[in-house]
């Protein structure tokens, strides 16, 4: 259920949305900050709903537990963004696709998480430089600005608003230097 929603339920969303679209408008997908800071992350369940194996993901991911399979299911959307919004059915077409990767966000979901004795502990494990979880507000107003006139440069980026978790956890880890060695990028087909 958990990636038929999360990873399934958004590609078909934005699927759908992509031919109602006029050049120069933009759609954001919502991914997490999960993605990069929670370990043991099922790549088996990333492989499954990039495959469009909506079965095969649903299996593996009850595998594992839920924390896990939210993440694979939020990786899957990030790096479905990226390998579309580049492609000529969005940016060929005029249209931005973005992702946002919220970190904790104080909801009343997150509310419940806190009171429950086994989650509650492991949101308290997660650093957020900034002291706090975000509010639901500051996430509707970057995905505000990532869909306006004055973002209209942003294509296939996943932007982290995570009160600086993702920064604090993975400082090296991006941006990565392109290793282009070995690669011929269709120089021969020409």
């Amino acid at each position: 259920m958990l990636t038929s929603v999360n990873y399934f339920g958004t590609v078909e969303l934005l699927d759908r949305l992509r031919p109602l679209l006029v050049p120069g408008a933009a759609a954001v997908a919502i991914s997490s900050n999960s993605t990069t800071v929670q370990p043991d992350i099922p790549l088996a369940v990333v492989e499954a709903c990039l495959a469009g194996d909506e079965v095969r993901a649903a299996v593996v991911a009850d595998e594992g537990t839920s924390m896990a399979a939210y993440a694979a299911s939020k990786i899957a959307v990030a790096h479905w963004v990226r390998a579309h919004a580049t492609g000529p059915e969005w940016a060929g077409a005029g249209l931005r696709l973005n992702a946002v990767a919220p970190g904790l966000i104080e909801t009343p979901m997150v509310a419940a998480m806190r009171a429950d004795e086994r989650t509650g502990p492991m949101l308290d494990m997660l650093p957020i430089p900034l002291g706090r979880g975000g509010r639901p507000e500051e996430i509707a107003a970057l995905v505000a600005f990532l869909v306006g006139p004055d973002s209209t440069f942003f294509c296939g980026s996943v932007v982290f608003c995570d009160g600086g978790s993702d920064a604090l956890l993975r400082t090296r880890d991006w941006p990565a230097a392109w290793d282009i060695s070995g690669r011929d990028f269709g120089r021969a087909a020409r």
